[in-house]
């Protein structure tokens, strides 16, 4: 099931009636729910992962996970955490990019951000008071309007970013795509930049080593908590102390990916030229002749994400290096602003 939503990119329903159509049983004999796959892909004891605490007292209401208290080797992993990782991944990919029946068009969604306050952008439709026809508009909002997504269901906690008329800004990240992807120079430029910045610390392993001690030693604290709670001590204490940990965890957690990628690029060999220039003119005669699901299948290709930031766009994506080396090269990077002219 992991493997099928994180290689194949199957969605949690295709997983469903997969397995019901091989005739997998549930743990109770009956048939698969799209609920019940994915109360299984979301489950880190399949990786090997066990938490006290994740819950309330009485109460089937999850807590935070900043509140869980992880017990380590209790659980035997049947997949590896980078295949649970990518799974996660792969389901807020299919969550962004659900059409959800939508009556109308939207080329970029799934890949705008908001810059403000981090959400995703989806697409809507608003009132003109036009009365020629045109009374309804395609336009994206930033999900941190929504009353359900401010931070205690404070007004002054709702997001500010800008509403954006879709036509405008699908004709200005489509049209800027193009230009980079016609651009020879700045798309080498970036590669050869890129590699150039992850080559030059050669004590990258030593401070991931560093990391990783840091981060056994949060385990050991952690399973220390679990002590203290069997034997009898405030709860309220041994949450704090978790919490902090667990901060301390996510922290050294981020750094070790950071530091994994920058030694994976500076291992990456020298950019073939003719290579990236026979993709370039690929590209290039593709582009002007893509329709609707052409277009965002190219989007989906490149890992596009738009950052909106009031009448500022930020476009980001990654050309995949099996297509412009020999062997592998370090990703390039897009990540050219843009400004409305409106």
């Amino acid at each position: 099931m992991f493997e099928w939503l994180a290689i194949d990119g199957l969605s949690a329903g295709y997983i469903r009636n997969r397995l019901n159509d091989l005739k997998v049983p549930t743990k109770h004999g009956g048939l698969w729910k799209k609920a019940s796959v994915l109360s299984v892909l979301r489950n880190p004891s399949y990786c090997g992962k066990t938490y006290a605490f994740s819950s309330v007292k009485r109460n089937p209401r999850k807590k935070a996970e900043g509140e869980w208290i992880e017990i380590p080797g209790v659980t035997p992993a049947i997949i590896s955490q980078e295949l649970f990782d990518a799974a996660q991944k792969q389901l807020q990919v299919n969550k962004d990019k659900a059409s959800r029946n939508t009556k109308r068009q939207y080329l970029l969604r799934g890949h705008l951000r908001c810059r403000q306050c981090g959400r995703t952008y989806v697409g809507g439709i608003t009132t003109t008071g036009r009365k020629d026809g045109e009374r309804y508009r395609r336009v994206y909002r930033c999900m941190g309007k929504w009353k359900e997504n401010w931070k205690d269901f404070s007004p002054e906690n709702r997001c500010t970013g800008k509403t954006w008329r879709a036509d405008e800004l699908e004709a200005m990240v489509w049209s800027e795509l193009s230009r980079y992807l016609s651009d020879r120079d700045m798309i080498i430029a970036e590669l050869e930049k890129e590699k150039q910045t992850a080559g030059q610390s050669g004590d990258l392993e030593t401070e991931l080593k560093q990391i990783e001690r840091q981060l056994r030693a949060v385990d050991r604290d952690q399973h220390q908590l679990l002590q203290w709670a069997l034997k009898g001590f405030p709860e309220s204490q041994i949450e704090a102390e978790n919490l902090k940990y667990n901060k301390a965890r996510e922290r050294l957690t981020a750094q070790k990916t950071e530091l994994e990628a920058l030694i994976m690029a500076s291992q990456d060999a020298a950019v073939n030229i003719p290579n990236l220039e026979r993709f370039i003119a690929d590209i290039q005669d593709k582009l002007p002749n893509l329709d609707f699901e052409g277009k965002r299948l190219v989007l989906d290709m490149l890992g596009i994400t738009a950052w909106l930031d009031d009448d500022n766009v930020e476009v980001t994506g990654t050309i995949e290096p099996e297509k412009v080396s020999v062997t592998e090269t370090t990703p390039c990077l897009l990540c050219t602003p843009l400004s409305s002219q409106k």
